[in-house]
């Protein structure tokens, strides 16, 4: 048997995300849009998950060659998946996770080629990074569902979301640290659901080690969370230009993107302090971003308000617009000329 045969995640697997790597053999995906890429040579490819690892919450998106093809809903009493079969050549297989940290994580274990072939180097990673800090509308919640239809786990849609269109936009490898119903000094409720302290932290019990993923933009969207509760505004506003001076001292000179929308955008003039506040001080490459609000004649809703596919495709496009324009990164084009014949 080639050396090339049998999966090893040294040799044949690159990752995106916040990966928790306690154990070596069965690294755990937990953050949303985390993701693990391959190169295969063989008609069929199966991933093994570790037992017990999964509570039936949890949904990846299958890319083949770049292109979105499929999704696995994984099962609390299954621990083995067919990614794709039925193939000739050499395949780029990416697996997203879709569904949110909240609803639960997987352990991934490792991957088989039951009709033969070989693993090849996995794709490289894309040279911009970008990383997402906020809250439901980042995770894509409720962004596959009608408004007031029932709840199931394919309702959450973080590769879809505005997150995952503006990063692969501007062909980028992306972060996303998001928690649904969180802030940045309080959560829906007014209490203490907050994210920016997710920001040194990993996926499992270890701090986050920053030199894995220097990020060259920063995306914020947080406030829909802590504006719908009664809030201490100069707190709010002293709290992000905090997390702003912490990113910055993270990063090496980052572009920081403070995004407003899009369930409300009341809680755009204080963000907007806050950026002037930064360039006041100096800290130019940071910016305002305004989203705006769902139009639901057009857009509808997706879940409980949240905005759906086609509002999250318009932010996604809106977003790497923006940050195109500022930055001068480039966006991805449109191929031109049609395949058909």
């Amino acid at each position: 048997m080639s050396d090339n045969a049998k999966f090893s995640f040294q040799n044949h697997a690159r990752y995106m995300g916040r990966i928790n790597f306690d154990e070596p053999d069965a690294p755990e995906m937990s953050w949303s849009n985390s993701a693990i890429f391959l190169t295969v040579n063989a008609p069929e490819l199966v991933m093994h998950t570790k037992p017990g690892s999964n509570n039936g919450n949890t949904c990846l998106e299958i890319v083949l060659d770049g292109a979105p093809v499929n999704y696995i809903l994984l099962e609390p009493d299954k621990d083995d998946y067919t990614v794709f079969s039925g193939l000739t050549g050499t395949h780029t297989v990416e697996l997203h996770k879709r569904t949110e940290r909240l609803t639960g994580g997987i352990r991934i274990c490792g991957f088989t080629l039951p009709q033969g072939g070989e693993f090849l180097a996995p794709p490289p990673a894309n040279k911009l990074r970008l990383e997402y800090f906020g809250d439901s509308i980042t995770c894509g919640a409720g962004a596959a569902r009608e408004h007031l239809a029932p709840n199931n786990p394919l309702d959450t849609d973080a590769f879809r979301s505005y997150v995952g269109i503006s990063a692969r936009m501007l062909m980028a490898d992306y972060h996303t640290i998001s928690i649904s119903g969180c802030g940045m000094i309080q959560d829906c409720m007014g209490g203490g659901g907050v994210v920016p302290p997710n920001f040194t932290g990993g996926c499992g019990k270890d701090p986050w080690d920053f030199s894995k993923f220097m990020a060259d933009g920063v995306i914020i969207n947080l406030g829909q969370n802590d504006f719908s509760a009664p809030i201490d505004t100069e707190k709010y506003e002293k709290r992000y230009s905090e997390f702003i001076d912490e990113i910055r001292a993270a990063y090496k000179d980052p572009y920081i993107f403070c995004c407003v929308g899009t369930m409300n955008d009341n809680y755009l003039p204080h963000v907007k302090n806050v950026v002037e506040k930064a360039n006041a001080e100096g800290k130019n490459k940071v910016h305002l971003v305004d989203l705006g609000v769902i139009i639901p004649e057009v857009e509808g809703w997706g879940g409980m308000f949240h905005p759906g596919l086609q509002a999250h495709y318009r932010m996604g496009i809106d977003l790497a617009n923006r940050i195109s324009e500022i930055t001068g990164w480039p966006l991805r084009k449109r191929p031109t000329g049609s395949t058909i014949r």
